[in-house]
């Protein structure tokens, strides 16, 4: 809250920060992220969007959304089409960019089958560390390179030996032993367009009892996160940079 806004204002853009938890009356959904839908972070998300499109010093076309973790979740679902048509939004207005950093949704229910079509065309900057035992990097490797090439602008920024939210003032390595995570190795993705669940490695569908004991083997529990003021100022750097390419248009 305080570190993203310094490197972003320096750069002359301004930062609205969402607190998805806080008035909801919660602190953390480590141990249990069903206290707050992920339904209600996107639509936090775009509510955010009309907000701001409406104030006189921002331009409506330039306007990115950037998530941590969870919030990488929510970045990943608003750039995709038909959650973006359901907003009925008003003159066009939509993202012009998305920065999913550390981001969950890379594996398990919330990846979905990636065919042209699915996500915007707006341009995505995804932010990872190599070392992220929480929401592990290769997944997130693979579904960048799979809607890159079906025609969204993707880059990807490898931030080598950073963990879990790297960009934390606190600098000391902290195991959460009761953070829910999915494993990097889970094979379901789901289908936009018939919410089919499918096996990402052999293409087959899950339904039933295959579904079921797929999801069972897709949870595990503990991870580690750790601040690394390296790691963040080069995730900042590649950050602004970005928008700075991405406004200029």
């Amino acid at each position: 809250l305080d570190y993203w806004p310094r490197q972003f204002n320096a750069a002359g853009i301004a930062v609205f920060t969402l607190d998805m938890f806080g008035p909801r009356g919660v602190q953390s959904t480590a141990e249990d992220q069903s206290q707050v839908p992920f339904a209600a972070d996107a639509a936090d998300a775009f509510a955010a969007l009309r907000l701001l499109a409406t104030h006189p010093r921002i331009d409506p076309q330039r306007i990115a959304l950037m998530g941590f973790s969870r919030g990488g979740i929510a970045t990943l679902r608003a750039a995709v089409e038909k959650i973006v048509a359901a907003q009925n939004l008003p003159d066009g207005l939509r993202y012009a960019a998305f920065i999913p950093t550390y981001a969950g949704g890379c594996s398990g229910v919330f990846r979905l089958v990636v065919k042209p079509g699915v996500f915007t065309k707006a341009p995505m900057l995804f932010i990872h560390g190599d070392a992220d035992d929480y929401t592990p990097i290769g997944p997130c490797q693979d579904y960048a390179d799979k809607i890159g090439k079906a025609g969204t602008p993707v880059e990807f920024v490898v931030i080598e030996g950073a963990r879990h939210k790297f960009d934390a003032d606190d600098m000391k390595r902290y195991t959460l032993r009761g953070a829910t995570r999915t494993k990097a190795e889970c094979p379901i993705e789901v289908d936009i367009e018939t919410f089919f669940a499918y096996d990402r490695t052999t293409g087959a569908r899950l339904q039933g009892a295959a579904y079921a004991a797929a999801l069972k083997d897709c949870g595990a529990v503990g991870a580690t996160v750790e601040g690394n003021a390296r790691a963040r100022d080069q995730a900042a750097q590649a950050a602004v940079g970005f928008l700075r390419k991405v406004f200029a248009k």
